[in-house]
């Protein structure tokens, strides 16, 4: 008597409507797995076969509980095997000029919303002895000119993976981090089409002082993105580090991801700053 078919992993990934998060779930869907993807809307278009759609929205408490609830009456058992917590926004402006709450949107999404959503899914985690794996970024290592509330956000996450891989690595799950380097998302393309935007909104001494700057930072930014690794990259390595029975606790992907972490962990700060200021506002 052949064995019943082994049940396949089931993957939340939140973000999952463009760039990377959406990246990920194709890519986990196509290697066998079950992939629950968090979008705001639902998508127009029929999802790729073994693809769920579940609408959450990670910084509202309501759409979190509706979303456990979902998934876990979905067949195939109520646990989960992974959570990707992907979902992320960005902001370009400078300290001086950057409001409260544009500082504060950032962080609900980057920050308290990653941590909501791991507490409303830990106890489906625990049921499967699963894996997290947060998406990072080489901003949080690094920090770029006019990217403070972003890239503060980041280095937050750092924090919290590495706090979570303590707290639960006797419930027997397993926390990683990618941090991905220069990759051809789309998120760079939007804060270029929201840049001219920032710069309007500031008051006249603000653009004088910085609205060349920007202009100029984010011309760079969206050459290098445009240049970058695509998604699939960083698909690739959260598929690799959710199958791992002992994922690295950190993993720098894509272009320039070396060179980059080099940049962040072993140049001196002056120098770094000198080689920052050369890249991204002469």
């Amino acid at each position: 008597m052949n064995p019943p078919p082994a049940c396949p992993l089931r993957v939340l990934v939140t973000g999952a409507s463009s760039g990377i998060g959406k990246a990920t779930a194709e890519l986990l869907a196509a290697e066998g797995l079950l992939v629950f993807a968090g979008v705001r809307r639902f998508s127009r278009e029929k999802p790729e076969p073994g693809i769920q759609e579940v609408l959450l929205d990670v910084t509202c408490p309501d759409s979190l509980a509706a979303a456990v609830r979902e998934i876990r009456g979905r067949p195939g058992g109520g646990g989960l095997n992974a959570l990707v917590n992907n979902a992320g926004i960005g902001a370009i402006s400078p300290v001086e000029f950057t409001s409260r709450k544009s500082l504060q949107e950032v962080f609900d999404v980057n920050v308290f919303g990653l941590v909501a959503v791991t507490q409303a899914f830990l106890p489906l985690l625990r049921e499967s002895g699963g894996s997290i794996v947060n998406i990072g970024s080489i901003g949080g290592m690094i920090t770029m000119p006019f990217g403070m509330a972003l890239c503060a956000a980041k280095h937050a996450v750092e924090a919290v993976s590495d706090a979570l891989r303590l707290e639960l690595r006797p419930s027997g799950i397993r926390v990683s981090l990618i941090q991905p380097a220069s990759i051809n998302s789309g998120a760079a393309e939007k804060l270029a089409r929201e840049t001219e935007t920032t710069i309007a909104a500031l008051p006249p001494e603000g653009r004088k002082l910085y609205g060349s700057l920007l202009s100029r930072f984010i011309s760079k930014v969206l050459k290098e993105e445009s240049a970058g690794s695509p998604p699939g990259v960083v698909a690739r390595a959260i598929l690799e580090n959710i199958k791992n029975p002992a994922p690295p606790a950190r993993r720098v992907v894509g272009k320039h991801a070396r060179a980059l972490r080099i940049l962040a962990r072993f140049v001196p700060s002056q120098l770094r700053e000198l080689v920052l200021r050369k890249l991204f506002l002469q």
